[in-house]
């Protein structure tokens, strides 16, 4: 977590106010955790869901207020 002093937001084109962090979203469904489903009935479903989660970088602008990830 640290303000990126020079990222550029792209929405109002202002240096040095762009926070940044790293975090961990939902990005749709996992093939091997679908296959895995299947093969146990659907029990595994309970325990890990089918969501895979991946590590981004979210970005917030404290000048105009975006929020974005990249």
């Amino acid at each position: 977590m640290a303000f990126s002093s020079e990222m550029i937001c792209p929405h109002c084109q202002v240096k040095g106010k762009v926070f940044t962090e790293k975090v961990k979203v939902k990005t749709g469904i996992s093939g091997g955790k679908a296959t895995v489903a299947l093969l146990t009935g659907g029990l595994s479903l309970i325990a890990t869901g089918l969501s895979r989660k991946q590590e981004v970088t979210k970005a917030h602008c404290y000048n105009c207020h975006e929020e974005w990830y990249f």
